[in-house]
């Protein structure tokens, strides 16, 4: 059965049976999903840490089998959970969706629903339109075929960032940077009580960052000017007293988290990510997450203006 085009309008409790019956992430529960100015979702995710977060997200277009979007709201409800690690669980979980389809990029949502439904033998569609009324997700579809025997074959492949995949492959293939910090980690994990050892990746999120920093001084790969980075951005830090007055206009109020934000968004920036996970300790997934945080977090914080200023006084130089 052939259908050329067809229009329907999608409730909350619609999508939310929608997403619980094809999408399955271990440890992520939705409770609920409210459509107003924007789709909010509202769950659970366990990973070691039980975080309660609401999510809304904007529909901005449909092109070629994808669905993008954006996210413009988000919020962590747990009390007594550092903010860092709750952002960390929870953009890992976003980055558990990239195998079923969805993935997530600097507040940037692409949803691969033709993946989604590739194992639903029964319907098969194109959406040519998404827009939200009222209380409801209006989808239009066309090119919908329907088989009431399940005779569907559908051949859809993941599309995924080939870039990221070969700079995994080759980090993968020439492993990770062994010195004494290496050995004190495994010590201090082997010490660790057994229901605490499956959280050491978590645990050692901050020395691991400090180890990569002085792994990264010491690479010949790594450019001086971004040494020069790292070493003023740690010397700021550590320095008690201001070395840039407060009464200066527009960087005098910087303080030394949106410093330290800033040296890590540059290491993002300007270090290959292959020579980023071979100086990285822990595993790869976790300094990807923090990777993406860094490059989102940037550009709400004051680490922005740091930024700017940067750029400006590079631009200035190269002239």
């Amino acid at each position: 059965m052939n259908i050329t085009n067809v229009a329907v309008g999608l409730t909350g409790k619609d999508l939310l049976s929608i997403l619980n019956d094809f999408v399955s992430v271990e440890g992520l529960t939705l409770h609920s999903i409210e459509i107003s100015d924007c789709i909010l979702i509202k769950g659970n995710f366990k990973k070691g840490l039980s975080i309660d977060f609401e999510c809304g997200l904007r529909i901005n277009s449909t092109d070629n089998n994808m669905i993008q979007g954006e996210i413009c709201r988000f919020k962590v409800l747990n009390i007594g959970i550092a903010s860092f690690f709750r952002k960390i669980a929870l953009k890992y979980a976003l980055k558990s969706f990239a195998d079923k389809g969805i993935t997530y990029n600097a507040g940037k949502v692409n949803i691969q629903y033709k993946y989604i439904l590739k194992d639903v033998p029964y319907i098969d569609f194109d959406i040519n339109d998404l827009r939200l009324l009222e209380d409801k997700l209006i989808v239009g579809v066309n090119n919908v075929s329907i088989s009431l025997g399940g005779e569907l074959k559908k051949e859809v492949k993941l599309f995924k960032e080939e870039a990221n995949e070969e700079e995994l492959r080759e980090a993968e293939e020439r492993g990770k940077t062994e010195d004494l910090y290496t050995i004190g980690r495994e010590k201090l994990s082997e010490k660790l009580p057994e229901k605490v050892k499956k959280y050491s990746d978590y645990i050692f999120v901050i020395p691991d960052i400090a180890a990569l920093l002085t792994r990264l001084l010491k690479d010949n790969r790594v450019s001086i000017k971004t040494k020069l980075i790292i070493s003023g951005s740690i010397a700021y830090i550590v320095i008690p007293t201001d070395i840039i007055p407060d009464k200066i206009p527009f960087i005098g109020k910087i303080d030394e988290l949106a410093v330290a934000f800033f040296a890590l968004n540059r290491i993002v920036k300007d270090v290959p990510l292959h020579i980023i996970l071979e100086n990285w300790q822990g595993k790869n997934d976790i300094i990807l997450v923090i990777k993406s945080l860094i490059e989102y977090i940037t550009n709400f914080t004051a680490a922005q203006n740091v930024e700017t200023l940067y750029e400006f006084v590079e631009e200035v130089l190269s002239v």
